[in-house]
């Protein structure tokens, strides 16, 4: 099997590569400036390919060359994503178009990319969105919740129009990794189950998709029962 994980240098598209990797799966690891961690990653995978670029600007070269390097693909997983927070009076066209960019358009056009070879293996894809944006809106947020409610839009859109070829799916984390311990455990303690989400959480949750053979168009949180809070 082989797959294809944007954004996979560091943090949760690294835990996604090596999750899979335990599973059997070959990996593209894709990066767009994270050279060094791109290369780290690489080498815990036992010498994965590198694939570097901008999705936004160039998903045919990127997804051109992962498929060469990997002999075809089962699997994308589109993790590569910007975030920040801005107030919405102070957000100008410029950065909200670029958050777009970032975390809708390019997504949207590597999973068009990909679509002929994933016919071709029965394959699926996996997109990572957020509770921001799918059952939940941060304030200071407002491009980043765009984006994803946008790519959870696109995801069960294209589920219906791919299938029966080609399963879309995507996870939704719902916590973000807080280097501040006592916001973290301020957050933890607003969680059912009394934790901040890790890396390794929604890593299981894209495997779990990956493998699903009858799961298609569904977005499935992995926040620790946090969007269930008014």
């Amino acid at each position: 099997m082989q797959a294809l994980v944007t954004g996979s240098a560091r943090r949760i598209g690294r835990a996604i590569a090596l999750e899979l990797h335990e599973a059997g799966y070959r990996i593209a690891v894709h990066y767009r400036t994270s050279r060094r961690e791109a290369e780290e990653t690489a080498a815990l995978l036992g010498g994965a390919p590198l694939i570097q670029g901008d999705q936004a600007r160039e998903p045919e070269r990127i997804m051109a060359e992962a498929v060469q390097a990997l002999g075809g693909l089962d699997l994308l997983v589109n993790s590569a994503a910007q975030f920040e927070k801005v107030a919405s009076e102070e957000l100008d066209r410029q950065r909200f178009e670029a958050m777009l960019a970032a975390n809708l358009t390019g997504p949207f056009l590597l999973m068009r990319a990909a679509l002929p070879h994933l016919r071709r293996s029965q394959g699926s894809i996996v997109n990572l969105v957020d509770v921001c944006g799918t059952s939940q809106v941060w304030k200071g947020y407002a491009h980043y919740a765009a984006s994803k409610a946008g790519l959870a839009t696109l995801t069960r859109l294209l589920a219906l129009e791919w299938a029966p070829e080609v399963r879309v799916n995507a996870v939704a984390p719902g916590t973000a990794l807080l280097d501040d311990r006592d916001q973290a455990d301020r957050l933890a303690k607003r969680i059912p189950l009394g934790r901040i989400g890790t890396p390794e959480d929604v890593a299981r949750a894209v495997l779990f998709l990956a493998r699903a053979p009858y799961v298609t168009g569904q977005v499935l949180a992995v926040d620790g029962g946090r969007s269930l809070q008014p």
